[in-house]
């Protein structure tokens, strides 16, 4: 599988927080985070200003046997 993103976190800046339109149309890339903590202490610096923002997984996903 090819992806144009690395693994880990990514943050985005949401700048409609009506959601009026879909996700792509109103955030914004902030950063990659390699680990959840990582992306959730940014996600909280940024809550602190009163802005929001949402962590997504890019990668893939499975287990099971």
């Amino acid at each position: 599988m090819v992806t144009d993103h690395q693994d880990g976190f990514w943050v985005y800046l949401r700048l409609d927080r009506r959601h009026d339109q879909s996700p792509e149309a109103f955030e914004r890339l902030l950063t990659h985070c390699s680990s959840y903590e990582e992306a959730r202490r940014i996600q909280r610096e940024y809550r602190l200003a009163d802005q929001e923002c949402v962590i997504r997984y890019q990668g893939e996903i499975g287990g099971g046997d």
